[in-house]
């Protein structure tokens, strides 16, 4: 996670006297967990939002923290385990802070603009259609129809105020994570998937 974990390594190679941290990019994944098959160019994966930070906010409580104790070896990511118990954690997370962060959330909103609506939007509407491709979608949503678009962006506003939300809680752990990494003499390069997935919020907002 964005957490103690992501801390301990970076401590690591500054132990190990090494000035470079090489990652994924933290998009979302797509299709067998893979980070080159992303719903969004943008946004990062809540999978790596650390419970213990959102605890430590008031956003969980420590009975919540035991849940998400994940109990398998260390060494593998169990997908199927984090699909089933993170989402329920950050729906808490969503119902606890939604008034408190009502103002940092809009102001986040317009600042990232140029793709967060948009982003938060889509996975709103992939949840309506449950879980089918843009290709699949109706074709007055697909292509954008402004009058059908409007009404459900009215019906989905609580949801995609939520992704919203999780979006704003991801850049503050990275950031944080990054400045770290950075007073520790340790920069991070990145890698970024250079094509736009066909079934992404970029591809849904500019066709």
């Amino acid at each position: 996670t964005l957490g103690k974990s992501a801390r301990q390594f970076i401590d690591f190679l500054a132990q190990a006297g090494q000035h470079y941290w090489q990652i994924l990019p933290l998009v979302p994944p797509g299709g067998g967990e893979s980070p080159y098959m992303s719903p969004s160019s943008f946004a990062g994966n809540p999978l790596y939002l650390d419970p213990e930070l959102l605890a430590e906010d008031g956003l969980l409580t420590q009975e919540e923290l035991e849940s998400a104790h994940y109990p398998g070896s260390p060494d593998r990511v169990d997908y199927p385990w984090l699909h089933q118990t993170r989402p329920p954690l950050l729906r808490r997370a969503w119902e606890r802070g939604r008034e408190r962060y009502a103002g940092a959330l809009q102001t986040f909103l317009e600042e990232e603009a140029d793709w967060l609506p948009d982003f938060a939007f889509f996975l709103a509407l992939r949840a309506r259609f449950d879980g089918a491709e843009l290709k699949d979608w109706p074709a007055p949503v697909r292509k954008r129809d402004p009058e059908t678009l409007a009404r459900l962006r009215e019906e989905l506003s609580g949801e995609i105020a939520y992704h919203a939300f999780l979006q704003m809680l991801f850049v503050r752990q990275w950031t944080a994570v990054r400045t770290y990494a950075h007073e520790k003499g340790v920069s991070i390069i990145g890698d970024l998937p250079i094509y736009a997935a066909p079934d992404s919020a970029e591809v849904w907002g500019n066709p």
